[in-house]
């Protein structure tokens, strides 16, 4: 995971009380657009110094920036008020949940690095305890937050908790997303060699080039979309449907 601590941006520690979330992780985005899918890292620097500027200015008057952390458009995890603290992003959760902001508006998709930088948070989040659920902000309070995109993906369980946990099988299944990875790889990448993918795979259970190569092989047979993800129309061609 690509992490950049508070120090990378001037920050002492922060002032926040201790915390220890356990319920899961929250989906937060930024009420405007930013842009920033087509600048530098440093705009992220900037965004992320202006957010906890304003948090803590005369609208907000918080201790510190109220999220625990951020992903940006080039798959860096940003450190907010970090592990084992209370945060201010949703009342009702602020010490039971970790928050995590996606650097982007209501007009924006999240970038394959965000949400593959999203994955690594959560299963490092997880590696300390941290519950399987993902919420959307507007769960917790009557809010537009994280907006429709990324809170159709909450509910969709595309991120990992939702209706893909409960389904058993994960909705897509796509290259840089490592918390995909395991006994849902493993299957897909037998059915791809049932199905006669040349030259055979290794059903190890990694997502990785080969068999992102493999899944577009059998796309382009099967006169689907070809974009390497297995979701559910290349899960159907491949008689994958739990």
């Amino acid at each position: 995971m690509r992490f950049e601590k508070r120090s990378a941006f001037g920050w002492p520690a922060t002032a926040a009380g201790s915390a220890h979330p356990t319920k899961g992780l929250v989906v937060h985005f930024d009420g405007n657009d930013q842009g920033l899918e087509g600048k530098d890292h440093d705009a992220c620097h900037r965004y992320w110094k202006a957010t906890r500027r304003f948090h803590m200015g005369p609208d907000r008057q918080w201790l510190d920036i109220g999220y625990s952390f951020a992903v940006c458009v080039h798959g860096i995890v940003l450190e907010g008020r970090g592990l084992d603290h209370v945060q201010a992003a949703q009342p009702g959760g602020n010490q039971t949940w970790y928050s995590c902001t996606f650097m982007s508006g209501p007009g924006e998709q999240p970038t394959e690095a965000q949400l593959g930088a999203f994955a690594e948070l959560r299963a490092f989040l997880r590696g300390k305890g941290l519950g399987a659920a993902i919420k959307g902000h507007r769960q917790f309070v009557s809010t537009d937050c994280p907006g429709d995109v990324l809170f159709a993906m909450v509910k969709s369980g595309a991120f990992g908790g939702g209706s893909m946990a409960r389904s058993g099988f994960p909705r897509v299944l796509r290259l840089r997303t490592p918390h995909l990875s395991g006994e849902d790889v493993r299957r897909v990448q037998h059915a791809l060699n049932t199905s006669g993918a040349k030259p055979e795979l290794d059903a190890d259970g990694d997502f990785g080039p080969a068999t992102e190569k493999a899944v577009k092989a059998f796309q382009k047979a099967h006169h689907l979309d070809v974009d390497g993800v297995v979701g559910t129309k290349t899960r159907t061609a491949l008689k994958l449907t739990s």
